[in-house]
């Protein structure tokens, strides 16, 4: 009876070494198979992804040139393109009530389409300023931001303060955040070079501190005397012409010659559609919000500006 119970605690004590040791074999089985085929995945960006082979931004008069010898080009080239303000036509005297034409805004912008929804990501190839970079993250902020069109004016500050905008709105709002006031800039260079500024359409002599950057035309006007003006015309698969629209650009549309008063303004954004053309970050009066749009291609440019000047210092 004592030899049958030591052979059955043997033949148990026997098991329970194969077992650990069974265990043993597969655990190190297993660590070998994780330390040979594991591998941590890694993304890495090129270095090159933000970079771009020559000094931008090039103006437009290297279209007609090489690209080796748009490089050696930088003098600063301003629109001819006609435009006008954003507001409807109207004839004040001096001394007249200005709330009479801040009510002359004309609100029947034309309607945008909205952006394909597969479209690249990026605008390659170029490297941008840290004032572009400052303009496209405020203008991603705006398309978040719940602002609807409309047209309100701001006696005491200027700049809108609701959600309520018009187009020019977009672009004063964010260069003011990024540290250029043109509700100052603009009056104080109307005021230095009033005949720069067709001051007689609005029947006036005097530039009006709140109201006039926000008119299209004075607007675009002080751009052509102090941004960088670039080409109208973006060519699909023209690597000269590519170079010249950059995240952050100013552009205005032009949708009626016989009324342009119906004119808008915009940035390029950093992403573009499909075929590669920038879209634009606009409002207008029936897409409703601040919207990045697909529209560079379908609408008539009066204006490409890069501003402030990268070849000209902002006094």
């Amino acid at each position: 009876m004592r030899d049958k119970t030591r052979r059955t605690q043997i033949r148990k004590s026997g098991t329970y070494k194969y077992v650990i040791f069974l265990v043993i074999i597969i655990a190190a089985a297993q660590f070998w198979l994780l330390k040979t085929y594991y591998k941590e995945l890694e993304i890495k960006l090129p270095d090159d992804l933000s970079s771009a082979p020559g000094e931008f931004p090039i103006i437009e008069s290297t279209i007609s040139v090489s690209y080796e010898e748009s490089k050696l080009i930088a003098t600063e080239s301003v629109s001819d393109q006609n435009s006008s303000s954003e507001e409807t036509n109207g004839t004040y005297g001096n001394g007249s009530d200005t709330s009479q034409e801040e009510d002359t805004i004309d609100q029947s912008e034309t309607i945008l389409d909205e952006p394909s929804e597969n479209y690249s990501n990026s605008i390659e190839g170029m490297e941008l300023s840290d004032i572009q970079k400052k303009i496209i993250l405020r203008l991603m902020e705006l398309i978040e931001e719940d602002i609807e069109y409309g047209y309100e004016t701001f006696p005491e500050t200027g700049y809108p303060t609701n959600n309520i905008w018009i187009s020019t709105d977009v672009i004063s709002v964010v260069l003011r955040d990024c540290g250029y006031d043109l509700m100052d800039l603009i009056y104080n260079d109307m005021l230095e070079h009033k005949e720069d500024y067709p001051l007689d359409i609005k029947g006036r002599n005097e530039p009006l501190k709140h109201l006039d950057f926000r008119h299209v035309f004075f607007q675009e006007q002080f751009f052509k005397r102090h941004a960088l003006g670039l080409d109208n015309e973006f060519i699909i698969d023209n690597e000269d012409n590519a170079v010249q629209w950059q995240p952050g650009d100013i552009i205005y549309f032009q949708f009626d010659p016989d009324d342009p008063y119906q004119d808008l303004g915009g940035f390029i954004s950093s992403r573009s559609n499909d075929n590669g053309v920038p879209l634009v970050i606009m409002i207008s009066k029936d897409f409703g919000k601040v919207s990045e749009v697909d529209v560079l291609s379908e609408y008539k440019v009066v204006g490409h500006y890069r501003y402030p000047n990268p070849y000209e210092e902002i006094e």
